[in-house]
């Protein structure tokens, strides 16, 4: 593997073969130095930007995190050896399932239900044709604090590869949880992708505005029935002369 990494004042060429046990960096001016990883190259976005991260680890307990020109998409990560359970494969522009964008983005849920929308991506040539059915299973995993399901599942079979959109149940407490997305073609291959988020983590905000909102309307009471300029204030006095 051969990648152009950016830094500032530097520029590396990483090379990384799989077989290998070294790992190189070219510096630009020519000279070169190695080292020796401990486990295969990751790649994630990892700093939460838009483009894809390279995770190194050495036998000398270093890890290192490369940045690179490549735009991330979560098809292109690769967190394990065997991408979950049976599946070695590259994904991106091939076969696959993600969140998309907007429904992945960190936020926090409220009221009864919420909706994730995601994409099956199957793009294998004739004559292999799609891998359809495609078992999709979205499963809400939530911690210890909550008294109910800790795991709230939905599953949904699907023929043709595309966007679509599946509704899961917010819970009643406030804590996090993880959106775990599942999906097996019909070889028996296991894609999946995931997301966390909270849930009524903010309702405080809520009883905020439920606070300030009838002190600004007296406030706007008493601006708008104030005295007029010159008017006499008014005398609870029983003297009459």
């Amino acid at each position: 593997m051969l990648l152009t990494l950016a830094r500032p004042r530097m520029h590396f060429l990483l090379a990384a073969v799989p077989e290998d046990w070294v790992l190189y960096l070219h510096k630009q001016n020519g000279s070169r130095c190695c080292t020796y990883r401990y486990t295969m190259v990751l790649a994630d976005n990892v700093d939460g930007g838009d483009d894809l991260d390279l995770i190194v680890t050495t036998m000398n307990g270093n890890v290192f995190c490369f940045s690179t020109p490549s735009p991330h998409h979560p098809l292109k990560e690769w967190r394990s050896s065997n991408q979950g359970r049976n599946n070695a494969a590259y994904r991106y522009n091939r076969e696959g399932i993600y969140v998309t964008h907007g429904s992945r983005t960190f936020r926090d849920e409220e009221g009864k239900h919420f909706w994730v929308e995601f994409e099956i991506v199957d793009k294998y040539r004739i004559p292999y044709g799609n891998q359809a059915p495609y078992n999709v299973t979205v499963t809400l995993l939530v911690p210890g604090n909550y008294q109910g399901d800790r795991r709230i599942v939905v599953s949904e079979i699907y023929h043709q590869p595309g966007k679509q959109r599946m509704k899961l149940p917010t819970v009643s407490v406030r804590t996090t949880g993880t959106v775990l997305l599942e999906m097996v073609d019909k070889n028996g291959l296991y894609f999946s992708d995931e997301f966390s988020l909270t849930f009524h983590m903010h309702y405080y905000k809520l009883l905020k505005w439920l606070v300030v909102l009838p002190m600004l309307g007296m406030f706007g009471v008493l601006v708008i029935l104030r005295p007029q300029e010159g008017a006499p204030l008014p005398s609870f006095s029983r003297n009459i002369d």
